[in-house]
């Protein structure tokens, strides 16, 4: 009977533990996207969270793994939701426009945060191997794994630079997002996400009427306007150019 007891106050203890960890964080949560890193105190979120600024030293080492561990909670949340979602969804541009909305969302539901986590990574020096860096990365990677994917499926070109297509989508949504969170626009994240994934992959998708005669047609096009072009302009570049038409246009008609 000792025994047993001992086990269920350890056990009790423990339970206290994480419920007073948990505690800590969502009080540090609320400090910070209510301010900044900078402005906030320890003392200040000793008092949200209901105890001695002397306990959060036990459960984090300083102000700045605190904040780290805030981050944390909120991405490993994100990540775990949205790995399974995305997964459910078929086709390349339908992923992203998930992907897009579900992050346009955060500036709906958690604008405090949104700003906080675009400061931090505009004005840090120090940013880069940062943890926001790593756990940046690691989010964007579920970005990275739709747009890899729909390449090797041949939806999106062979010859699209798939990372800078990546820094193209989060530059983009930082934008609107930082737009709407300044002006206190509200935004439609669905609507505003297939406008820009479809703005994006105009230039990157294979359209179904890209078909084999759409290309000859394209390269006769530009052949024709190169050898329409007056005698005096021409130039080993540009008889280069229409050798090279000339020989893509044969070898696609056979």
């Amino acid at each position: 009977m000792h025994n047993r007891g001992m086990t269920e106050e350890h056990s009790l203890r423990r339970r206290r533990k994480a419920t007073r960890r948990e505690e800590i964080l969502a009080a540090a949560h609320q400090a910070f996207v209510e301010s900044s890193f900078d402005s906030v105190a320890m003392g200040d979120i000793a008092r949200r969270a209901d105890c001695v600024e002397g306990t959060i030293y036990t459960y984090f080492k300083n102000k700045r793994a605190l904040f780290d561990a805030v981050l944390a909670q909120f991405y490993d949340r994100l990540i775990a939701e949205i790995q399974p979602n995305v997964q459910a969804v078929t086709g390349t541009r339908d992923r992203l426009v998930y992907l897009v909305a579900r992050h346009l969302q955060i500036a709906l539901d958690e604008p405090g945060l949104a700003r906080l986590i675009t400061r931090e990574a505009r004005s840090d020096s120090l940013y880069r191997g940062s943890e926001l860096h790593r756990l940046n990365r690691r989010y964007s990677q579920c970005m990275m794994l739709v747009l890899q994917e729909g390449q090797s499926r041949g939806e999106i070109k062979a010859g699209v630079d798939i990372k800078l297509l990546r820094d193209l989508i989060f530059g983009g949504l930082e934008h609107v997002s930082w737009n709407a969170l300044a002006q206190g626009q509200r935004l439609d994240p669905g609507k505003r996400a297939a406008q820009l994934v479809d703005l994006l992959m105009a230039g990157c998708l294979v359209r179904e009427e890209d078909g084999l005669g759409t290309r000859i047609e394209r390269i006769e096009a530009q052949l024709a306007l190169l050898v329409a072009a007056p005698p005096s302009g021409a130039s080993a570049a540009r008889k280069g150019a229409v050798a090279a038409l000339r020989v893509a246009s044969s070898s696609r008609s056979r």
